[in-house]
């Protein structure tokens, strides 16, 4: 049964971003934190597994190319938490590379959604909508 309380309602869903380009991290702070989503952003997948427990996020947005472990590698590792409100967050890869195989390799490792940049506003906040809006269904 969900929560409909005033107080839980009021609380916003929070985001933890992994782009190793600070442009883009800013850019989708920028566009999240509009939508009223509270938006933890970090350089690297090392640094979001460091954090990913004590920010309970609620989605994860992970750039598929970064340096020293790629976002597949953290898609993996949040997949294999122990924890399983940390191991089932939505996850939404971000990449420049459209390719199939690379879509394909993000859906079998439990990716929930994919976007390709550079990508719209409006995309990316439909996206995100979907994934926690489906999210609340299953978590």
């Amino acid at each position: 049964m969900k929560d409909l309380s005033p107080s839980r309602a009021l609380v916003p869903k929070r985001i933890l971003v992994a782009d190793d380009n600070e442009d883009i991290r800013n850019l989708i702070s920028l566009i999240l934190t509009t939508e009223s989503y509270e938006v933890l952003v970090v350089d690297s997948g090392a640094e979001l597994l460091a954090k990913i427990a004590g920010f309970n996020p609620d989605l994860l947005l992970l750039d598929v190319m970064m340096p020293h472990m790629s976002g597949f590698e953290v898609l993996e590792s949040v997949r294999a938490l122990p924890d399983a409100n940390l191991s089932s967050i939505p996850i939404i890869m971000i990449t420049a590379k459209s390719l199939e195989a690379d879509l394909e390799r993000a859906t079998k490792l439990g990716a929930n959604s994919y976007i390709v940049k550079p990508f719209r506003a409006d995309a990316l906040k439909q996206k995100v909508f979907s994934q926690l809006s489906q999210g609340a269904i299953s978590r």
